[in-house]
């Protein structure tokens, strides 16, 4: 089988990278490795030299530089007319852009070498200009407009009009048949859009322990306990609770650093100010600010031996698709406190694998902070086990049969269709 993924992002030992370029990374090399023929597409927004394996052809695809100056004139007028925000419309222009361009490589592409079906790993606009003369499923991470609003300072639960990109991919999800999502609450997201319930196949995992990079775990351990608090730094992610916890965790524990790993995003402070979300995190441990330590964005060879020692693995986001944090944390035996019914709880049995807090409560993370730090040896390797237990479900030789017979599947009833 020829497999083309999509995507818009790819984890390499150069690159920092987030849950969906860990799936398409790993999603390639787990095809390649059981033999198929996988051909990546790199959809971005400027050209990349990308290193990635050399048994795996990547496509760079991304928008040229003298076409941005055409776009910003075609978002300036057509934003006045719809009267929408100009931004949001170029970016909306570029991914129809973006589509049209991944159609044209995908048929030369097959021209050459026949592709059996394509797997686009997020739903982006990049499936609006395939002509459907090939095979192809949608892999549905997260529903935007519910990310959309967690990710603002306090999360908006009221219905408001839907942007002019989420109309759009709402459009596309109600004509896409082949959906995949690796959580529950996405799927019941996208049924309530579609009236179709996806098929639930969760993320593989897989650890490569060969080619970590130990320089920033060196600099920052030095015989301290930490907690880590690692992702994109966000609202959407739950940084303003680590906030509003840290000082108390500090002053507690004297012992403790705080440890914070990722893209750092605007967030608002006390007094209504912008500010970087790692500064707000140091700003809020008063006179402890001295044991926050920010470790800036990691490759994952850099990350993973700083989840690995940590005590603790901080994650209150507020809606999640399969945490890949989360599952890295586990996998590497570590106690993970999250938030339940952010599909968390899909991964964690609450006082047994990790723990489950509730979302937005600065109490709740703070207990089971508390907890975790005072929990005894014994009961301390009981936790990693069940985490790693879990994870295991994970591996590759468990989850490429679901994968492979759903591509079948796709397959076979695309051949079929009137």
């Amino acid at each position: 089988m020829h497999i083309a993924i999509v995507t818009i992002e790819l984890a390499t030992a150069t690159h920092s990278s987030g849950g969906l370029a860990s799936f398409s990374a790993n999603l390639a090399r787990i095809f390649r490795q059981y033999g198929h023929e996988v051909t990546i597409l790199l959809v971005t927004t400027k050209e990349e030299q990308v290193e990635f394996d050399e048994d795996i052809t990547v496509e760079n695809i991304y928008v040229e530089k003298t076409l941005w100056d055409k776009f910003d004139s075609m978002a300036q007028i057509i934003s006045t007319v719809l009267e929408k925000d100009q931004d949001e419309i170029r970016k909306l222009i570029v991914n129809i852009y973006k589509s049209e361009q991944v159609n044209k490589k995908i048929n030369k592409i097959n021209k050459e070498r026949k592709i059996d079906i394509i797997h686009i790993c997020n739903l982006n606009s990049l499936s609006v200009r395939l002509s459907g003369n090939i095979p192809y499923v949608v892999r549905m991470s997260c529903a935007e407009s519910i990310c959309d609003k967690a990710s603002l300072p306090v999360e908006d639960s009221e219905d408001r009009s839907l942007s002019v990109k989420n109309r759009l991919q709402e459009y596309m999800l109600r004509s896409t048949k082949y959906i995949i999502s690796p959580s529950n609450l996405v799927a019941e997201s996208v049924k309530s859009i579609t009236g179709v319930r996806p098929a639930v196949i969760e993320s593989p995992y897989v650890l490569n322990k060969n080619a970590w990079d130990y320089s920033v775990y060196r600099m920052i351990y030095k015989g301290r306990k930490y907690i880590i608090h690692f992702g994109t730094l966000s609202y959407l992610k739950g940084s303003h609770i680590v906030a509003q916890i840290v000082k108390s965790i500090l002053n507690k524990y004297s012992d403790v650093v705080m440890v914070l790993a990722g893209n750092s995003t605007d967030m608002i402070d006390i007094e209504g100010k912008k500010i970087k979300a790692h500064e707000l995190i140091r700003k809020s441990a008063g006179e402890y600010a001295d044991r926050v330590i920010y470790a800036g964005r990691l490759v994952r060879e850099q990350l993973y031996p700083l989840i690995k020692g940590a005590e603790v693995c901080l994650l209150p986001s507020r809606v999640e698709n399969l945490s890949n944090a989360c599952i890295e944390a586990m996998a590497l035996g570590k106690i993970v406190i999250a938030t339940d019914g952010a599909s968390f709880e899909q991964l964690i049995e609450d006082r047994i694998s990790g723990f489950l807090c509730q979302k937005d409560n600065s109490d709740s993370f703070l207990q089971a902070v508390c907890e975790a730090l005072d929990m005894s040896e014994q009961d301390r390797v009981k936790m990693w086990e069940k985490a790693t237990e879990r994870i295991r479900e994970l591996a590759p030789d468990k989850l490429y049969p679901k994968y492979m017979a759903f591509y079948q599947k796709v397959i076979q009833e695309w051949g079929s269709r009137e």
